[in-house]
């Protein structure tokens, strides 16, 4: 596989101001750098990469400038320096970039030119204009040169920036533009016609589908995400269908990462596209979806007579995969780059990168070779599938039925919280489960609306267990964000007493969208500071059904930031603050009285906390290494706090301990980099470890809203990584309720009938959910995203 947008090895993990070479955000044309020059080989996420089935990749500078400089075409083989792991043969790329991100690094950020889009494109323009002028000089003299060579003079003087832009124009190098919103692809398709050059893709291009006859026109390819979006305003109309839109417009589709995480899993993102786009009647074939991460990125590179299709003659590029490519637990198990080994399942990378040999070379081959995959539902016997190719509609949503004053699921496959019930009938009544029987119940009672199952698998509704959702809309915009305070009030290092509940917004647009994904629920949680305030839990309808959940602290980089000091200030801050509040909660009538000394905080923080020291109020710490997260069990136990860890990147070092304590562990099982020096131990197959350890584990996609809908995603990779599926399941239902004390993710007799109806293995990217159910009450399957399709799906001649 080939990822054509990766910023692999010039923002290298650990992230650090050494690694961070991506832009040189010095000016707004810098087209003279290249990310070769800034490359480094020994990047531990170029091996992940491999571990993932990626063969080559397209290295870009990052997208703060107007041009951001040369691209690097690079080859897994591994090598010393980037000119040894260059892609032999292939041409430059220029990187190009529209929209937001050079306004916000020039013109907010330091109060110059490029401010508005009117200013992106004059600065394209100009370059490009300073470009030809230059070219035509060069020409002019190499010319009298030939001509009359004693009279010709010094030659130019060289400018490498003009130089790379007349590479350009005489269409040597290849141009890739960053670009989102329709209506600015057209105006980069028109300066690139003013300057006469041609656009090879565009990249991201969330808003594609909306162009994507002219596109197919033009002959210029998408590099897009499968359901990324809503991160900021320009990526607010992203929908999964895009790249099978532009496929079936004949246009070259590609599917890309643009993170050092997501390159280890194009292979999913492509079967998520693919089925998503089945699913709204775009008949995307399998070998379709296949190459939009093989042979379309080799061609968006330039390189597709060589690589990126098993054809006699190429480059032996090869992938033996464990299961299908396109499902959410296949693992590579070997990887050829021009016919040489270069990860192998039993023994990890060929070459392990140098930031991971010695004491941790052990744990870095454990952790990407991994255990073998647990068990998927099919191999336990529970094979309830949709194929839409063969059959539509076992991929429609049922209608929304009329309420009724109780449901009667019959002929269901039905998860409990516990195990699996074949055959089952399932009654729902006043907005709870009546129980659960083996076998059709007999005729179900007057007034009762019937779900016929089919043999289609009912379960828990999904609970993310750490997120905003609810709380920020669209994560660039700050009129959106109600995470944390902002101005001098987030210097307050302690908010106890915030409520995330007080800014929940119940009309959210990305609600819907998280229903999609079968998610009912989340922990919604607030942000920043030494004690981020006390999260509640929202469900996807827009509801709040519980408002003070837990609080939250922060341990580690994010606990330092926020005391601005060491993590001995950490903890003395934690250990004065509980002091203090343990004192006020004695003796609150000397404090009314002021018979006390001046404690550490306001006394409406004070009071948030009693609950806390009481027990009843679970405390959720962000922690990430083992110093950090043995602190917070020193802490629990010091003052009998109910303790989960979130985060947990080196929690599985500590699993005996954790376990002992009966402390559950909250994790993004698709996290598995030394992404910062807090994480140097991350592995992929943590949360198999942990489980077998007797910890709880939770699962979550650890923040970003928008991708609350991928949940079941995240729970999938852990099961190819080794936990067993009714493990993962649990870990997203029951056990996330169980942590937080809810009555939720089961369907048992009296518990909430959070309920959905799935088409297939609910953690498989092949499935959906048909009927979702909150409180009994059925809820709508469909979104803004979905609108947005229907109206694009066919354009306006």
């Amino acid at each position: 596989m080939i990822d054509a947008h990766s910023h692999l090895g010039v923002y290298a993990s650990p992230s650090s101001f050494s690694n961070n070479d991506g832009n040189e955000a010095t000016a707004p044309v810098t087209a003279e750098v290249s990310a070769q020059h800034a490359f480094w080989p020994q990047d531990p996420g170029l091996r992940r990469a491999a571990a993932g089935g990626i063969t080559s990749l397209l290295v870009l500078p990052g997208s703060a400038n107007l041009v951001g400089g040369r691209g690097y075409p690079a080859k897994l083989h591994f090598g010393r320096s980037a000119a040894e792991m260059r892609f032999p043969g292939a041409r430059d790329v220029l990187k190009m970039a529209c929209g937001e991100n050079p306004r916000r690094v020039y013109g907010e950020g330091k109060k110059t030119a490029p401010a508005t889009r009117m200013g992106n494109v004059a600065g394209y323009r100009q370059a490009f204009a300073q470009a030809r002028e230059y070219m035509n000089k060069w020409d002019d003299w190499r010319k009298k040169k030939d001509k009359k060579p004693d009279e010709v003079g010094p030659e130019p003087l060289r400018d490498l920036k003009l130089e790379t832009l007349a590479e350009v124009l005489r269409g040597n190098i290849l141009v890739q533009n960053h670009c989102y919103r329709a209506d600015e692809m057209a105006v980069m398709l028109e300066v690139a016609d003013e300057a006469g050059y041609q656009i090879r893709a565009f990249h991201h291009a969330l808003e594609a589908y909306k162009l994507r006859d002219r596109l197919a026109e033009k002959n210029v390819g998408v590099a897009t995400w499968a359901d990324w979006w809503g991160f900021k305003l320009e990526a607010w109309d992203g929908i999964p269908e895009n790249a099978a839109l532009i496929s079936q417009a004949g246009g070259k589709a590609v599917i890309h990462s643009d993170s050092e995480y997501g390159i280890q899993r194009l292979n999913q993102e492509a079967g998520k596209a693919m089925w998503r786009a089945r699913e709204s009647g775009i008949l995307i074939t399998e070998e379709e979806a296949l190459r939009w991460v093989t042979l379309n990125p080799a061609w968006m590179m330039g390189v597709e007579d060589v690589t990126g299709s098993l054809e006699p003659g190429k480059m032996a590029d090869v992938v033996l995969w464990k299961g299908h490519p396109l499902s959410v637990y296949a693992r590579a198990q070997r990887v050829w780059a021009d016919g040489v080994v270069t990860y192998d399942a039993a023994t990890g990378p060929v070459d392990p990168s140098d930031f991971e040999v010695g004491d941790s070379a052990a744990n870095a081959a454990r952790l990407v070779a991994g255990p073998a995959p647990a068990p998927s539902l099919e191999e336990l016997g529970l094979t309830a599938r949709c194929d839409v190719t063969k059959d539509r509609a076992c991929a429609e949503p049922l209608p929304l039925a009329k309420e009724a004053a109780c449901t009667v699921f019959q002929g269901v496959t039905a998860f409990t919280g516990t195990e699996w019930v074949k055959d089952a009938t399932v009654v729902v009544r006043d907005g709870r489960v009546g129980g659960v029987q083996r076998g059709v119940a007999g005729a179900p009672a007057a007034g009762c609306a019937v779900v016929e199952g089919k043999g289609r698998l009912l379960t828990p509704g999904l609970i993310d267990p750490l997120t905003e959702l609810g709380l920020v809309e669209v994560g660039a915009e700050e009129s959106t964000q109600d995470d944390a305070p902002r101005g001098d009030a987030a210097k307050q290092d302690v908010r106890a007493a915030l409520l995330a509940a007080d800014s929940i917004n119940p009309a959210s647009v990305v609600f819907p969208v998280a229903r999609l994904g079968g998610v009912t629920g989340a922990v919604s949680v607030p942000r920043g500071g030494l004690i981020s305030g006390q999260s509640a839990f929202v469900t996807t309808d827009g509801g709040v059904r519980q408002g003070t959940l837990a609080m939250h602290l922060n341990l580690g980089i994010s606990g330092r930031d926020a005391v601005s000091g060491s993590r001995a200030l950490v903890l003395e801050r934690v250990r004065e603050l509980l002091f203090d509040a343990r004192e006020y909660g004695r003796r609150k009538a000397d404090f009314e009285q002021r018979r006390m000394r001046n404690l550490s905080a306001s006394r409406l923080d004070l009071e948030a906390l009693q609950p806390v020291l009481a027990g009843r109020l679970p405390v959720v710490v962000r922690a990430e290494r083992v110093s950090d997260i043995r602190a917070a069990l020193r802490l629990a136990k010091e003052y009998g706090l109910k303790l989960v860890i979130a985060g947990g990147a080196e929690a599985w070092m500590t699993a005996p301990e954790l376990a002992a304590a009966k402390v559950p562990v909250i994790l993004q099982p698709t996290r598995n980099l030394p992404a910062d020096f807090d994480r140097l131990n991350s592995r992929g197959d943590s949360a198999a470890l942990l489980h077998a350890a007797g910890v709880r584990v939770l699962i979550s996609v650890l923040g970003e809203p928008s991708m609350v809908r991928t949940l079941a995603q995240e729970a999938g990779n852990a099961v190819a990584w080794g936990l067993p599926h009714t493990q993962a399941l649990r870990a997203v239902t029951g056990d996330v309720a169980a942590a937080f004390g809810l009555e939720e993710g089961r369907i048992a007799q009296g518990a909430p009938a959070d309920l959905v109806l799935w088409n297939g293995d609910p953690l498989e990217s092949a499935s959906r959910p048909v009927g979702m159910w909150l409180g009994g009450k059925q809820v709508p399957l469909t979104s803004r995203q979905q609108a947005l399709f229907q109206k694009y799906k066919a354009l306006a001649k």
